[in-house]
């Protein structure tokens, strides 16, 4: 492709400013603050448009900064390139007066029907990010960014695996992310409005409990007591009246109510026994096996420590009693883990008490399969999560194993173009598919940082060439727009850099404030 014509109708400084284009090397030579960087940013502004920033970005956005300064309100362009022995023109108007986009070939005189469709065919399928990190250089900006690596990694997937060349991978990687967050934090609110579900549950079913609690007791009171069994059940004691324990035998002192319960779980206090135990016997048996007598006393000390922990731990936290019944084991004639009376169905305890125990017997297993169904649901991990979850890995392995399959390309293609700007000094360069770049030469492996500023650029620069060849598709050359690239060359490497540029085969358009480019140029 050669871009043969601008025709900058409005566009930062300039205002119906024409300029024109050969194949090869063009130079754009100029002071500073002469437009040099303006033209470059018209081209690419062009092909792909301009971005509005929103916020305070676009305060600070290319659109912004290419107002035009002596109009505002019209913003607009032509340029016309050539590409497979036709003439288009590309039209923007980069505000809302006009048509954003059109496109003529005026070779066979025909307007575009789809013109941002045809524009993406002749640039070759290549996305702005890849453009602006490969053949366009912008100032003192020759580095290039990890969106270079992704698009790198699309174009090798798609070529390594004979996949459709519209197929994006990190495009759907980012797809598949997003759907992922939004259900996880759908997953988030749902689990929130079960915990507050389950806490209020858990609040009905141990307010139902301790009610339960004191009618069993009654009934206890009823059966064991003469003067229960004489009174009818009218003479049951009610535990909110004062002293009403000390009256009527109640199961359970005033104190034993106040005191703090400090049992814990069956299955930690097994388990704490258990490790306390278990270490003892360990320093035991180190204790037989070490040769050191002060080692020896030290783990026999250590030894009896552990089992008398384990003593105290027995005595001091024993599990909670209603534990008892889940080991088989009876506790005071009523089993309040699950809320059944020990009393037989001959007891003489009143039917209307009976029944209502009964009943909230039914109600608190009820809310307990409730609670268990909840607790269920609360820990269920959701399919759809980890459906995402196992796609973006399996996509994740597959596209790096093609690229690294087929990554190679890119850095033969860029160790090529190094070795000769540099003069054979360098003629190996690898990056991985995190952009990651390593040089190797004949002793040692370097990074980027261990060389000098101008060797940085030079890499930057092959390997953008090489991302260039291999991000166009049908064989489409785009032309190199350079702005100020070649400051820190030397002038061997320049020399160099210049004549690899001309065997390309490419149209390069140069911006540049220095003369010696020129005088290179003549001399090649």
């Amino acid at each position: 492709m050669e871009i043969q014509e601008l025709m900058i109708k409005k566009y930062g400084k300039f205002s119906d400013y024409h300029m024109t284009f050969q194949p090869g090397i063009n130079i754009i030579y100029g002071g500073n603050e002469t437009g040099k960087t303006t033209i470059h940013s018209f081209i690419k502004a062009m092909f792909f448009g301009l971005n509005r920033g929103r916020g305070r970005a676009a305060r600070m956005d290319e659109y912004q900064i290419r107002q035009p300064w002596d109009s505002p309100g019209a913003f607009l362009g032509s340029m016309r390139i050539r590409e497979d022995g036709n003439v288009y023109r590309i039209d923007r108007c980069f505000d809302r007066s006009g048509i954003p986009l059109g496109l003529v070939c005026e070779t066979k005189q025909l307007e575009s029907e789809h013109p941002q469709e045809d524009l993406d065919a002749l640039l070759g399928g290549i996305s702005e990010s890849a453009f602006i990190n490969s053949v366009f250089v912008s100032q003192m900006h020759c580095e290039t960014d990890e969106t270079l690596a992704q698009e790198l990694q699309r174009y090798m997937i798609n070529s390594g695996s004979s996949m459709d060349g519209e197929i994006d991978v990190t495009r759907a990687l980012q797809s598949l992310r997003k759907k992922k967050k939004q259900l996880e934090q759908q997953k988030k609110k749902e689990e929130e409005d079960l915990e507050k579900k389950i806490a209020q549950k858990q609040e009905k079913a141990d307010q139902l409990r301790r009610e339960l609690e004191l009618l069993e007791q009654q009934a206890v009171y009823f059966n064991e007591s003469p003067a229960g069994r004489g009174s009818g059940g009218r003479n049951l004691p009610n535990r909110d009246a004062p002293g009403a324990e000390e009256k009527s035998g109640w199961i359970g002192s005033a104190e034993e109510e106040e005191q703090p319960d400090r049992g814990i779980s069956p299955l930690m206090y097994r388990l704490l026994c258990t490790m306390l135990v278990l270490a003892g016997a360990l320093t035991m048996g180190g204790a037989f096996l070490t040769e050191g007598a002060s080692l020896r006393l030290f783990l026999g000390v250590m030894t009896a420590l552990f089992w008398m922990m384990a003593i105290g731990v027995h005595a001091l936290f024993p599990p909670h009693a209603g534990s008892y019944a889940d080991n088989g084991e009876e506790h005071s004639g009523v089993n309040s883990s699950d809320s059944e009376l020990s009393f037989t169905s001959g007891t003489e305890c009143p039917p209307e008490l009976l029944k209502e125990i009964r009943g909230r017997q039914e109600a608190y297993r009820k809310l307990k399969e409730e609670l268990e169904f909840l607790y269920q649901q609360h820990v269920q991990p959701s399919m759809e999560v980890e459906t995402l979850t196992l796609a973006i890995d399996r996509i994740c392995d597959i596209s790096d194993r093609i690229f690294r399959e087929n990554g190679g390309r890119l850095n033969e293609i860029a160790s090529e173009i190094l070795e000769e700007i540099t003069c054979g000094r360098y003629n190996r360069i690898v990056m991985d598919d995190t952009a990651e770049v390593r040089i190797h030469t004949p002793s040692r492996v370097l990074s980027l940082n261990q060389v000098s500023s101008g060797t940085m650029q030079q890499i930057y620069f092959a390997l953008r060439m090489a991302a260039g060849e291999l991000l166009t598709e049908n064989q489409i050359l785009l032309p190199v727009l350079l702005d100020e690239t070649f400051a820190m060359y030397d002038d061997h490497r320049l020399e160099a850099t210049l004549r690899w540029l001309k065997k390309s085969g490419r149209q390069v358009i140069l911006f540049t404030c220095q003369s010696r480019e020129r005088e290179i140029l003549k001399r090649l």
